[in-house]
């Protein structure tokens, strides 16, 4: 006996439904961001940070339904991005990814990991290797290379894990690429540009973000496609 398919109108509506859902929550994102704030008043605040967070939040929700359509995986991946929102905030502020929000969405996308059937728990678990190992190995060496001002940071190698975790084998290659190739191509702009000098400390988590979101949602299509070239 077949399940009776999913109506035509909740297809298309929900993705509606899940960016309405992130403009809800995009509120409580910004709370928590503020709370960061307040510990680090020396820096200034994002200028209309509730106003973005709630725009990209309810927009990448919106996406998540219409990638995903009605599932669990559009709902964790909802989860997934509330996380790489708040974390963007918190690192374009303050240069900081602070533990507490990090490490229990590391405790969450492993639980995920092992009940998800869109990939399987060993393919998150690879995933992860891959953000953890890498980006330690960054970090040590710009710590070497430039200590005291980098860019890397150990919430970086935190974030990467996550995102491998997240988007999972062999989608963690595409996110720490892409990751990797904007933050060397803005970086080199802003020193052509003379906006920062080696010795300046740079935000490296929105680059890192921005790949976790393209491999969450389009990472092994992206993967099939440059294999086929």
């Amino acid at each position: 006996m077949s399940l009776n398919p999913i109506p035509a109108w909740m297809t298309l509506i929900w993705p509606v439904i899940l960016a309405l859902i992130g403009l809800c929550i995009s509120p409580a994102l910004n709370w928590l961001a503020e709370t960061v704030h307040r510990r680090h008043l020396e820096f200034p605040p994002i200028p209309h940070r509730a106003m973005w967070l709630a725009i990209v939040t309810a927009f990448l929700f919106g996406l998540a339904g219409w990638r995903f359509g009605l599932t669990l995986r559009a709902g964790v991946s909802c989860f997934y991005v509330a996380v790489l929102m708040l974390v963007t905030a918190t690192d374009l502020e303050h240069r900081l990814i602070p533990n507490r929000f990090i490490l229990p969405a590391i405790l969450v996308a492993l639980a995920v990991g092992f009940v998800a059937t869109w990939m399987t728990w060993k393919a998150s678990l690879l995933g992860g290797a891959v953000g953890l190992v890498f980006f330690a190995v960054a970090y040590v060496l710009a710590a070497v290379v430039y200590p005291g001002k980098i860019g890397l940071g150990m919430g970086d190698v935190t974030l990467a894990t996550f995102i491998g975790l997240a988007v999972g084998f062999p989608s963690a290659i595409v996110a720490v690429v892409l990751g990797v190739l904007m933050g060397g191509l803005v970086s080199g702009l802003l020193l052509v540009t003379r906006r920062v000098t080696l010795q300046s400390a740079l935000p490296y988590g929105p680059y890192l973000v921005i790949g976790g979101l393209v491999a969450l949602f389009w990472g092994q299509a992206i993967l099939k496609w440059y294999l086929r070239m």
